[in-house]
This record gives structure tokens, C-alpha cells and sequence, in this order.
């Protein structure tokens, strides 16, 4: 079976996919099951920054991987502590708001709205369109 009936066979459709299948990746570059080569110039969705296998970005996960994989929120984790610090001082923000979905980001995004305008404009202004 091929990877595009597999995809259909358990895989809810969701995204119209590009007729691509990708197998790896090495910084800036993409490669196809066929080894063409390509330039990932991709965003928005499951975006990674750093490109792809990063060398400095896996060594950091891999250590990472071998103390403790994932946490909520719910605890404390110096790991979460030092990058907060880290966004904090680099964006001028005083606190770092982590999320584990993007419904979570974009409810934060709307209460922030919400007070930014309560405290510019009081009680009056506080429908958002979204």
C-alpha cells in the first residue's frame, strides 16, 4: 500500500495535502521519498523555526528527552522557567503565557485584547469580532 491510500485509509481529512511526500529534512531543506530536494519556505501550520534536524535544536531535545519529556502546566519546571526568562527579556513582556493548543493561544489573545481596551477605554469597549 502507498503512503497517500494509507493516509486516506486512517487519516481524517482535514488538510487538502500537497502531492508531496516528505521523509526528511536538514536545516533549510526538505527531502521527498524520491530524494528531490527542496527548500522548506512553509508556515503557519506545526512550524519549527529552527528548520529542520537543527543539530544545536536536537542535542537540546535529546538531553531534554532524557530527564523528562512533557509536564502541564500544572507543575514546575526549570526548563519553563528559564525560557519564559529567556522570551521575557528578548520581547520586553513581563510574564510568558504557555498553551498547549492554539484554541488556548487564541483565547489568550482575546482576553488580552479585552483588557488592553477596558484599560484604555473602561467598561464600555468590550465586544470583540473576532
Amino acid at each position: 500500500m502507498n503512503i497517500k491510500k494509507e493516509d486516506k485509509l486512517y487519516i481524517a481529512n482535514t488538510y487538502k495535502r500537497f502531492d508531496l511526500d516528505l521523509v526528511k529534512g536538514q536545516k533549510e531543506l526538505l527531502y521527498d521519498s524520491n530524494g528531490k530536494e527542496y527548500i522548506d519556505m512553509g508556515g503557519g501550520i506545526a512550524v519549527n523555526i529552527f528548520g529542520a534536524s537543527d543539530l544545536q535544536w536536537k542535542n537540546a531535545v535529546i538531553s531534554q528527552l532524557h530527564l523528562i519529556q512533557h509536564t502541564s502546566n500544572l507543575y514546575y519546571t526549570y526548563p519553563q522557567v528559564q525560557l519564559a526568562n529567556l522570551l521575557c527579556k528578548k520581547s520586553s513582556m513581563k510574564k510568558a503565557f504557555f498553551s498547549n493548543s492554539g484554541a488556548e493561544a487564541n483565547e489568550c489573545a482575546i482576553k488580552t485584547a479585552r483588557k488592553y481596551s477596558h484599560d484604555l477605554y473602561g467598561n464600555e469597549r468590550y465586544f470583540i469580532v473576532t
